[in-house]
C-alpha cells in the first residue's frame, strides 16, 4: 500500500489518528495515560505546534494539531518515538507500539474545526457499553472522562494552560449564553441525534473541506507551485532569517539587540533563541553561532526557558504574543 501524503504547510490543520499495533492497547493504566498527556505537553512545546483538543481511547487516540512551523512529521516522529521508549521502558518490554505511521487529514477549518471537536470529544461514548444508553448518561460519563481536552471546554477550573481552546471556542462568542455554556450544548445536540460522520468526506484520504479547498490543494500538487487564492501554501518555503527573529524579540521587549544575545538577557535570550529555532529553519549549531556559542548551550537555553514556561504565566504571555507577531511577519513577507 502506498504511503499516505503528507500535505504540510505553515497553519495548517490537522486531524490526527494512531492505533495500537495490531489493534492492541496503547495505556495498560491511568499512569500510562498521564505519561502521555505529559509526552504530548512536552513535545508540542519543543515542536510549537498547537494541540487543539485530544481524546486517548484503549487501543488509540485522536487529536485536533495546528502546526504554525509546517512541522507535523517532525512533532509526530518525536512525540510518538518518546512515548514508546518511555512506555517500554515502564513495563519492560521492546518493539513497536503504534501500528505503522500515524493518519494524518487536512483540515480546512471553517467549518470543520467545531465539528470535529465535538466528533472526537463524544468518542468515548461510542464504546459498546455507552452506545444504546440515554444522552443524560452518555453527558454524565463524558463530564468524568479525565483523558480528553472537553473538560477544559466546559469548566475553567479544568483547563490546562497548553490546551489552545481558543481555536475552538472563537465560533461560540457572541452567543447570548458564554462560549463554555455554549460549547456545552453544542456537544449535548450531537448526543441526542445522529451525526454523520464528518471522516465520510474525506477526499483522496487525505483532505476535509470544501470542493473549492480540495481543489487548490490539489492544483497546488498537481502543478507544482503556489497558489496564490491561499496564503497558508504561499508560504511553504518561506521562512525568517535569525536577525529578524532577534530585531523582532528585541523590539518586543524594548532592549538593545546586543543585550538580547548577551548572557544578561536571560530570559529574552532564551526566548530568542526557541523563535529562531522555531521560525527560522536553521540548525541549533547555526543559531549558536548568531550568540557566539555552541549548539549545546542553545540547546540547553531551550529546555530552561521550556521549565520556565510551565511556572510563569505572564512569560508564557509573553512567549506566546511574540510568536503570534512573527508569524504575522512571516505572512506579511508573501
Amino acid at each position: 500500500m502506498a504511503r499516505q501524503l503528507r500535505v504540510e504547510f505553515r497553519g495548517a490543520l490537522y486531524h490526527v489518528l494512531s492505533r495500537g499495533n495490531e489493534r492492541n492497547p496503547i495505556f495498560k493504566n491511568d499512569s500510562d495515560r498521564q505519561l502521555f498527556v505529559k509526552t504530548l505537553e512536552e513535545s508540542a512545546e519543543l515542536a510549537g505546534v498547537e494541540v487543539i483538543a485530544y481524546v486517548l481511547m484503549d487501543n488509540h487516540y485522536h487529536m485536533i494539531i495546528g502546526t504554525p512551523n509546517s512541522n507535523l512529521s517532525h512533532f509526530m516522529g518525536h512525540f510518538g518515538l518518546t512515548y514508546t521508549v518511555r512506555f517500554n521502558k515502564r513495563h519492560g518490554r521492546s518493539g513497536h507500539l503504534f501500528q505503522g505511521r500515524f493518519k494524518a487529514v487536512l483540515i480546512e477549518e471553517d467549518p470543520y474545526l467545531m465539528v470535529l471537536s465535538r466528533y472526537i470529544h463524544l468518542n468515548p461514548t461510542r464504546t459498546k457499553g455507552l452506545v444504546d444508553t440515554r444522552a443524560e448518561e452518555k453527558w454524565r460519563y463524558l463530564k468524568r472522562y479525565p483523558w480528553s481536552t472537553l473538560p477544559g471546554y466546559i469548566d475553567e477550573r479544568k483547563k490546562l494552560n497548553w490546551i489552545r481552546y481558543e481555536k475552538v471556542m472563537n465560533y461560540f462568542r457572541g452567543e447570548k449564553r458564554s462560549s463554555r455554556a455554549a460549547y456545552k450544548s453544542y456537544v449535548m445536540e450531537g448526543l441526542k441525534s445522529t451525526l454523520s460522520n464528518p471522516f465520510d468526506e474525506v477526499k483522496s484520504q487525505t483532505l476535509l473541506g470544501s470542493e473549492e479547498f480540495v481543489e487548490k490543494i490539489r492544483n497546488y500538487f498537481d502543478r507544482g507551485e503556489k497558489i496564490r487564492e491561499l496564503p497558508a501554501l504561499r508560504s511553504l518555503k518561506k521562512v525568517l532569517t535569525i536577525e529578524e527573529v532577534l530585531t523582532e524579540v528585541a523590539n518586543y521587549f524594548c532592549i538593545g539587540r546586543e543585550r538580547l544575545i548577551s548572557k544578561r538577557g536571560k530570559e529574552f535570550r532564551q526566548i530568542a533563541m526557541e523563535m529562531a529555532y522555531r521560525h527560522t529553519g536553521s540548525s541549533q549549531e547555526k543559531i549558536g553561532k548568531a550568540f557566539g556559542v555552541d549548539y549545546s548551550t542553545v540547546s540547553q537555553n531551550r529546555g530552561r526557558l521550556g521549565v520556565r514556561l510551565k511556572e510563569d504565566r505572564k512569560l508564557l504571555g509573553s512567549f506566546k504574543g511574540i510568536s503570534d507577531q512573527l508569524i504575522n511577519l512571516s505572512n506579511r513577507k508573501i
